[in-house]
């Protein structure tokens, strides 16, 4: 009985993630199609618009959880999920290469270190909250200054994709 149980919740907790993150839906980053020198405007710019919008929606959740609410932990993670998936949709570290359009690099380069930023921010956002040794005082500083690491990489995303739209 406890292992059907144990059984179940797996399956249940699954499905829950690929639902959270997205899986199956059909995205603008969906069938990109990297030739010598990147992509164009026009075929990446819908994509890259994704991106930024869960960088939008992980911004809130972030700063929410630097704010104190715990619930907003649980959000981030799941939206950083779904911005995994779709980087990877996008061309993973192919987004890394120098494209023939620079403006576009630069953007990408800007996407790619906020997600690694709020990656590193969720694998410290526990100390923001609780009792030792996780939510020990002497660290919880250090976490907060982890997860304010993003600001300036999402802030040139967001203004570097506003100047190519």
């Amino acid at each position: 009985m406890l292992i059907r149980l144990v059984l179940t919740s797996a399956a249940t907790g699954g499905l829950l993630m690929l639902t959270a993150c997205g899986a199956g839906r059909i995205t603008a980053c969906d069938g990109l199609v990297y030739k010598d020198g990147g992509l164009t405007r026009a075929e990446y710019l819908p994509c890259a618009g994704e991106l930024i919008t869960l960088l939008d929606r992980l911004s809130q959740q972030v700063e929410a959880m630097l704010s104190g609410e715990e619930k907003a932990r649980f959000e981030a993670q799941s939206t950083l999920g779904g911005l995994q998936g779709l980087l990877k949709k996008a061309g993973g570290r192919n987004m890394l290469e120098r494209w023939s359009d620079a403006a576009l690099t630069h953007l990408n380069v800007d996407i790619w270190n906020a997600t690694t930023q709020h990656q590193a921010c969720m694998m410290v956002a526990r100390q923001l909250f609780g009792r030792a040794p996780l939510g020990d005082e002497k660290y919880r500083e250090a976490a907060r200054s982890q997860c304010r690491a993003y600001r300036g990489s999402y802030e040139s995303a967001g203004r570097a994709f506003r100047a190519l739209r």
